[in-house]
């Protein structure tokens, strides 16, 4: 049973990665604004904004198999596999799901149907 949740960080963490990916959005409407006439920079500069959106939504998810939870990140090095029996304590928010691991938090901003499903694949292991 391997399941697949997309998520974002904790609300500080995504607050930092999407005020920097909304800055290359900026740029892009800056380099409009300013050069007045069509330029490819401005549209280059706006296809980054789509990759690097698309990566940020794409490449952070959360996998569970029968004895494990592998977090995904969007740098690979920082991927975290948790062993379920290490699991303390899961609590579903309003707006993600909290797992704490041998006295590390981890907060995880998730669709409420998805939290609900994973808080019922884990609390019930």
């Amino acid at each position: 049973m391997n399941k697949k949740f997309w998520y974002q960080p904790d609300i500080a963490t995504s607050i930092i990665c999407w005020s920097f990916t909304l800055m290359i959005l900026l740029l892009s409407i800056l380099l409009w604004l300013e050069i007045t006439v069509f330029q490819i920079w401005t549209v280059i500069v706006f296809l980054i904004f789509c990759v690097v959106s698309l990566i940020q939504f794409f490449l952070r998810w959360i996998e569970i198999s029968d004895e494990k939870l592998i977090v995904h990140t969007i740098i690979s090095q920082n991927t975290k596999k948790l062993e379920l029996s290490d699991i303390e304590n899961v609590r579903v928010g309003k707006y993600g799901i909290s797992i704490t691991v041998k006295k590390q938090k981890y907060h995880f901003i998730m669709r409420k149907s998805n939290c609900e499903i994973l808080y019922n694949l884990i609390a019930f292991k």
